[in-house]
Order: C-alpha cells, then structure tokens, then sequence
C-alpha cells in the first residue's frame, strides 16, 4: 500500500521533472495486494496453515507487471517518449479492468473463507469473542470499498485527466487506510492458535451427510446430551468446545453436532450460552443476587467476556441483564 503511494507523492516533490530517466520505473507492487490480503486470511484464521509452492502462482500478474514495466523503465528516453504516445493508454486500460478482475476474486475469496469460518466458529466453540476476528470483517471490507474508490477513479479518468491536486485526495485516503492497518496489526499482533481448514470442513460435511441419525437414534442421542448438560453443567466451562463435549458424551465430533443442529434447530454457540442465560436468570431471581455485579455473575455461569453475555442475553430474554433485574423488582 505505501509503494501504490510512491510515484503520485515523488510527483509532487518534482523528482520526475529532474529525473526523468525514472518514468515508467515499477514503484508500485500492482496485483500483489490481493494475494497478500487473501494469504493473510487464510493463516490468521488457520494457525496450521503454511505458505506453499502453489501459493507462488497468486503472485504471476504482479511478476508479470513488474517485469513487462521494469523492462519499459531500461529503454531510452526517445522509446519511452514513442510508447507514451502510441501504446501507454491501451496497456493501462488493459492493466486497470484486469486488476479489478483479480481484486474482485480474491477480495470475495477471502470474505467467503471469512463468513464460512463464523460459521464453523459457532458450530464448534461455546465462547468465540477471541477468535472471531471482528476486525478483520472491517478489514476486508475496507480494503473492498479502498479498491471501488480507485476503480471508479481509474474509469473516470479514461474520460477526464486528472491532476496531480485532484488525485491527491484519493492517495490521501489510501494513505489514512495504510496508518489505520498499521496500527491495527500491531495492536492484534498476538497469535492466536486456531486451525480452520475449508478442506476439513467440506470433509466433516460430507460425513455428516452420510451418517445421518435415523428418528429414534437422535432422539437417544438428545436424551443423553440432555443428561449430561443438566446433571454435569458442563456449559459453566467457559472454555467448552464441540470436541470436548462429544468426548463426555461417547460419540463423535459429526454426530454431536447433528443431534444440535437438527434435534435443537441451534448450533452449539447458541445451544450451550441459552444453557447459560438460564443459570443467570437463575442467580439473578436468588436472594442475594443483589450483592453481585453482572460480571460476576456472568463469569460464574460460564461466559468468559461482558461482551459475549450482554449479546447472549439480549438474544435470549429480549432485554438486557439491567432491565431484567429492573423487571424482577416490580
């Protein structure tokens, strides 16, 4: 992002007009973006996830475009002059409605790994305020809206030349983007371990499709999930998972997860923090429910974070835990 910055503000400081043997020089890392962007989420959200041969193919267009622009840059001036020219709008055109080609895809690569990874998060782990990664929704929807702002500038200017002043404001805006990130990464700088495979998922689907639980095995499987919830409280485990559930209970992974899915309608975020609002509903009709704060009692029935109980809470009962103790006393 600081290299698409260069050649626009060196512009400005008249090193072009001084060194003129610069032109066409490659400064910007043009359809690597996308690449970076797509990889970043693909190992923030699979903590397993290594960077392979085949990964280097994302990276041909933007070796191609530096190579063809690098070679451009080593020719004469009087070449340079004679592409300006005859040749220069064609290729940018090309290079403009390619790169938005390739944005586009990766760009919606990437949101749908993200979306299916909120999914698989709710399916598996009872607590996910951690690992949800809501920033990085912001994040890919930043760069979405950052890459429509230079695609409309970049079509506009087939009609219209622009300025160096009055292309200033979008670089302005793509250098506020590039602080924002900066400081954003380094403040959720901290690796946090979790192992989302798309290819792990589709195969968890696909099994699950074929050990489907007949009628009376689900509802023996409810039965004794139910049991197991009420008798043991498991869901006071502020660090439950669908893995160490379907331990407890003797069954797999996939038939857990079935018997939620189809026998609750829920998935098993929802199912296990409904299991919790319940024990806080409880605490909070006790006598001395008044001497607790929220969080305390929140902690107490298995939530790890005020943000995930106040959301959990809202969901459940339809007000929040002020106005449910408010309630309690009239």
């Amino acid at each position: 992002m600081c290299s698409s910055l260069i050649t626009h503000f060196i512009g400005f400081a008249n090193v072009y007009d001084n060194n003129q043997w610069l032109t066409y020089f490659p400064f910007e890392l043009t359809f690597a973006l996308a690449p970076v962007i797509y990889l970043y989420v693909q190992t923030l959200t699979n903590a397993k996830r290594k960077f392979q041969s085949k990964d280097l193919l994302l990276f041909v267009p933007a070796i191609i475009y530096w190579t063809f622009y690098f070679i451009l840059f080593m020719q004469s001036m009087e070449f340079k002059g004679f592409y300006g020219k005859n040749y220069s709008s064609y290729v940018t055109y090309f290079s403009d409605i390619s790169l938005f080609i390739w944005n586009f895809i990766l760009l919606y690569l990437s949101i749908k790994h993200y979306r299916k990874y909120r999914v698989w998060l709710d399916e598996n782990f009872s607590d996910t305020e951690l690992i949800k990664f809501n920033w990085l929704k912001n994040f890919l929807y930043i760069f979405a809206v950052l890459f429509l702002i230079e695609t409309l500038f970049d079509g506009a200017s087939i009609f219209y030349d622009f300025t160096y002043i009055q292309a200033y404001y979008l670089k302005l805006t793509v250098a506020l983007i590039t602080y924002y990130l900066a400081i954003a990464g380094y403040m959720r700088s901290e690796t946090i371990e979790v192992d989302f495979s798309l290819a792990e998922v589709e195969t968890e689907e696909k099994e699950k499709s074929k050990s489907l639980l007949e009628d009376e095995e689900l509802e023996s499987s409810k039965s004794k999930l139910l049991n197991l919830i009420e008798t043991e409280k498991t869901y006071l485990n502020s660090n439950l998972t669908l893995k160490e559930l379907s331990k407890k209970l003797g069954v797999n992974t996939t038939v857990l997860s079935h018997t939620i899915n189809k026998g609750f309608g829920k998935n098993f975020n929802d199912f296990i923090n409904e299991y919790r609002i319940e024990e806080v509903k409880t605490i909070l009709q006790s006598d001395n429910a008044n001497d607790e704060t929220f969080l305390n009692i929140a902690y107490d029935s298995g939530f790890n974070s005020k943000a995930t109980f106040n959301r959990a809470f809202k969901k459940f009962t339809g007000v929040s835990p002020k106005e449910f103790r408010e309630n309690l006393v009239k």
